[in-house]
């Protein structure tokens, strides 16, 4: 089958609890609102994707519960092929995220059917399909995020890793990227530098490039964005927005950046919309149903 972006990654049914400040330890309080939510990195990653005009192909895996099934026929509806979806003994991936006042999220999870996608079935899946470009992350088993980029570097496809969540990160795959997209947890992780400005983003890029990692968009949240092409380096501004739910904000920009760059190989100008597209998101709630159309990203008039 032909696409013009693999998409290997999570799919998970998220709880969403909204809360005015986060609990104490052990501490019981009230919040606001919760909704479930289709969600996984991957997944929210293809529905950018589509959302940006392009066909993903989308691998990954539920479990045969009630929860799968449910986020299958969202795929579905959002206009994602299921073909390389399995269907495990596994309950489905599941993250409960807490959204403050402030709009920011912090959240823990299982990745349930996540972890049982296998290196055998991904070379199965790679020797079927043709692509121009795999967005991976690292919410699935380590054994198929090598296997895919591996896969990929096999093929001559451009391999974009968003390195999230941080607890997920291995060096091992380092090697096989040419994009990478930390945000500021990712990049202390992997570089040990803590980015709080341009001058530690810019230091924390060079640490990247010295993994073998040619390009770089260090995130930083709402101060924006670094881009680090071979060590020449360009700040982006993120817009100005009032953040409301950063859940997904960086699967966003995941999916932008791997949609544009079927169009142009300026990263920069990449980093530009993609940063646009994650604005227009954390101010809106909600899920898939809140990711911009490519309309709404490329008319989008940043204010000065």
């Amino acid at each position: 089958m032909k696409g013009d972006i693999a998409v290997v990654g999570s799919i998970n049914l998220d709880v969403i609890v909204k809360t005015p400040s986060y609990p104490n330890y052990g501490e019981t309080v009230f919040c606001n609102e919760i909704d479930f939510r289709p969600g996984g990195k991957g997944a929210n990653q293809a529905v950018t994707i589509s959302k940006m005009q392009q066909n993903p192909l989308m691998i990954g895996a539920v479990g045969k519960d009630s929860s799968g099934k449910q986020v299958l026929e969202n795929l579905k509806r959002k206009g994602i092929d299921a073909s390389y979806i399995l269907s495990v003994n596994n309950v489905t991936g599941s993250f409960i995220a807490m959204i403050d006042k402030f709009g920011e999220n912090t959240m823990v999870g299982t990745k349930g059917a996540n972890e049982a996608i296998t290196e055998s079935y991904i070379d199965s899946v790679f020797s079927q399909i043709e692509a121009s470009i795999l967005l991976i992350q690292m919410e699935t088993s380590k054994e198929s995020i090598l296997a895919s980029v591996k896969a990929a570097k096999e093929r001559g496809i451009y391999v974009v890793l968003d390195p999230a969540p941080a607890d997920g990160i291995f060096h091992e795959v380092f090697p096989y990227v040419d994009l990478i997209l930390p945000n500021q947890q990712e990049t202390k992780k992997i570089t040990s530098v803590e980015v709080t400005d341009k001058k530690s983003a810019e230091k924390a890029a060079d640490k990247l490039h010295l993994l073998g990692i040619s390009n770089a968009m260090v995130k930083m949240g709402s101060e924006g964005v670094l881009v680090s092409v071979n060590g020449v380096k360009t700040f982006i501004d993120s817009i100005n927005v009032k953040a409301v739910d950063t859940v997904g904000a960086g699967d966003c920009f995941a999916g932008v950046v791997a949609s544009q760059l079927l169009y142009t190989k300026d990263l920069v100008k990449v980093a530009r919309l993609a940063t646009i597209a994650a604005g227009i998101k954390v101010s809106r709630p909600g899920g898939h149903d809140s990711l911009p159309t490519l309309k709404e990203v490329k008319t989008y008039k940043v204010k000065e």
